[in-house]
């Protein structure tokens, strides 16, 4: 079971005004987050709630259950794949979806990630049984609103943007401002995580000297993950987006896949 780490709750949320809110859900493998925001402001958060919480609320009733203006969920995937627009075609989605080794408590997704890109997705269904439970809820790949975000702010072709959460890291760079490379990778400690950056790194030609770490999840500026790879590059830095109004005791860096939700549409299929 995750550890429960409560981050922020503002003494203005009423949940009678649910109505005027929007519930951003973050279901990962084994835990998952929460976000309540009013138009840009962040009203509550809440990191690491075991899913048995979200299967059946005991601490968090009145939050799951109350009528919400918009819920909007990002799913955490075992597997998938990215393919451009030009060579994606719903009716194969089935036959694409063998490439993923799909197994039986699996179900299979797709959604326009950006405007030229459709990603295919699979998903265990331990995280989805109780979707049906929400009122018409935006469901998502996890990171859609992470690589919207950033799509949405310029991002440099020297830039490998990472997003770091528990023992996964997310590594997305662009071209043109298209997604150039986008994968995930596990890691336990510090030197793994430089091991896959500089594999991603090499694999993309990004030089060292001239490229820019721009690193989003938990975690610090003086973390070790941080600190050993501002040996090898350019620059190592903290990922400034800032999606909502945050008091001073929120980091926009350590909120932000969360917080990202809210640029993702309605647009789940399966």
């Amino acid at each position: 079971m995750s550890e429960q780490r409560h981050h922020f709750t503002n003494e203005s949320l009423s949940l009678n005004q649910a109505h005027d809110y929007n519930l951003l859900l973050q279901i990962n493998a084994n835990s998952f987050n929460y976000a309540i925001t009013s138009n840009k402001q962040l009203l509550s958060w809440v990191e690491n709630y075991p899913l048995d919480e979200l299967k059946d609320p005991q601490a968090l009733r009145d939050i799951l259950t109350a009528n919400y203006k918009q819920v909007i969920i990002g799913l955490a995937s075992t597997g998938f794949t990215l393919l451009p627009n030009s060579l994606f075609d719903k009716d194969y989605v089935v036959d694409i979806a063998r490439l993923l080794d799909v197994r039986d408590n699996e179900d299979v997704y797709f959604q326009q990630v950006n405007k030229y890109n459709i990603i295919i997705y699979k998903v265990n269904q331990d995280l989805t049984a109780n979707l049906s439970d929400f009122d018409n809820p935006a469901v998502n790949y996890k990171a859609k609103g992470w690589i919207t975000a950033i799509g949405n702010n310029e991002p440099a072709d020297t830039n490998l943007y990472v997003n770091i959460e528990d023992d996964t890291a997310e590594f997305l760079n662009f071209s043109d401002a298209n997604i150039r490379f986008y994968n995930t990778f596990t890691y336990t400690n510090h030197e793994e995580l430089a091991y896959y950056t500089a594999f991603v790194a090499q694999e993309l030609n990004l030089d060292a000297q001239n490229t820019t770490i721009v690193i989003s999840g938990n975690v610090n500026q003086t973390d070790k993950c941080v600190t050993y790879l501002s040996e090898f590059y350019n620059e190592v830095k903290l990922n400034t987006i800032e999606l909502l109004e945050l008091p001073q005791s929120v980091d926009s860096h350590k909120i932000l896949t969360l917080a990202a939700l809210l640029l993702c549409a309605s647009s789940e299929e399966n």
